[in-house]
């Protein structure tokens, strides 16, 4: 494991079974995390995001498990522990704000309730200590304290997101994974909400894992980033070398996607056609039945992340600027 990671996902597979056969959302995924990185993972939906971050977090449930690889969490294999050894790194090691967060809070309990019994459930603090730290937790997301006796249905769709966020982060986390927590936001609370999280991650240290199915959010605050397609890692590297100059056609064709706030005006592209589905993909490289670029060759052979630059790494046979 490297010296500075905090987290290590090797050869990782992961799925549900169904009457059909085994769905793999996640298949063969390998990624590191450093300690204080901001990782983004973007692609479309359906393609394993969520899936990894459940993985990740040991919470896959009834027909879902994983199926092989290991997940290596500050040098320890959580993949081995049973589920009382896992519970001690839940939301003390690692915390997880989930997709549609704001409306995961129970309805009919304050937020004092529900944070204060998160704290109490891990720490052996009294009740005062616990809502005073809870109290310190939701003026650092820029709720007043003074609500911590509000119900959430007295709170707006932005606040109600800050309050998971806070519950997230009450027993300082190492990793912080979030699954499409803006989606049902308006872009000005997106931003408010990431550049807030951006300042929490640089008051704690913690490490980020941020999963959206929109690439344009992450592009400015993660450091590193990686597509998915189809179950699998297709592009990684630096966030801001990735959105200046993409290496496999899939993420070229989703920076097409969205426009410009800058420059001539031009026609947005898109990407034909439908992702596979992962219940039998096709041979080869999943992309290339949508690929305007593929050859005869991209059909037979599935491609493996290879190093296209220093940081970066691009799993497709035309990879280095031959496919323009």
């Amino acid at each position: 494991m490297h010296a500075d990671a905090i987290l290590e996902l090797r050869n990782l597979k992961a799925g549900y079974a169904t009457n059909a056969g085994f769905v793999r959302a996640v298949d063969d995924v390998s990624l590191t995390l450093h300690r204080g990185e901001f990782l983004g993972i973007a692609g479309e939906s359906g393609c394993g995001k969520s899936t990894l971050a459940y993985s990740i977090m040991r919470l896959l449930r009834d027909n879902a498990r994983i199926e092989s690889g290991s997940i290596i969490f500050d040098g320890t294999d959580i993949t081995s522990l049973d589920e009382k050894a896992m519970n001690e790194y839940r939301w003390t090691r690692m915390a997880m704000v989930f997709q549609s967060a704001m409306n995961a809070l129970n309805p009919v309990l304050s937020v004092e309730e529900q944070l204060v019994d998160a704290v109490l459930a891990h720490k052996q603090v009294t009740r005062a200590d616990a809502k005073k730290t809870a109290m310190e937790m939701l003026e650092l997301v820029d709720i007043n304290a003074e609500r911590i006796a509000s119900y959430p249905h007295q709170l707006s769709g932005g606040m109600r997101q800050r309050v998971m966020i806070a519950m997230a982060l009450l027993l300082k986390p190492d990793l912080l994974i979030m699954d499409e927590p803006t989606t049902a936001l308006d872009v000005v609370v997106q931003r408010s909400i990431l550049q807030k999280i951006e300042e929490l991650r640089h008051i704690f240290g913690f490490s980020v894992i941020f999963i959206t199915h929109d690439l344009s959010l992450l592009v400015e605050i993660s450091d590193s980033l990686a597509i998915m397609y189809a179950g699998k890692i297709c592009e990684y590297g630096p966030s801001r070398e990735v959105y200046a100059s993409p290496d496999h056609p899939y993420t070229k064709g989703l920076m097409n996607a969205f426009p410009t706030l800058t420059g001539p005006i031009s026609r947005m592209g898109g990407i034909e056609g439908q992702a596979p589905s992962l219940l039998s993909p096709p041979p080869g490289c999943r992309f290339a039945p949508r690929c305007n670029v593929a050859i005869d060759a991209c059909t037979k052979e599935v491609p493996l992340l290879q190093v296209t630059s220093p940081g970066r790494l691009c799993a497709c046979r035309l990879c280095g600027g031959n496919h323009e």
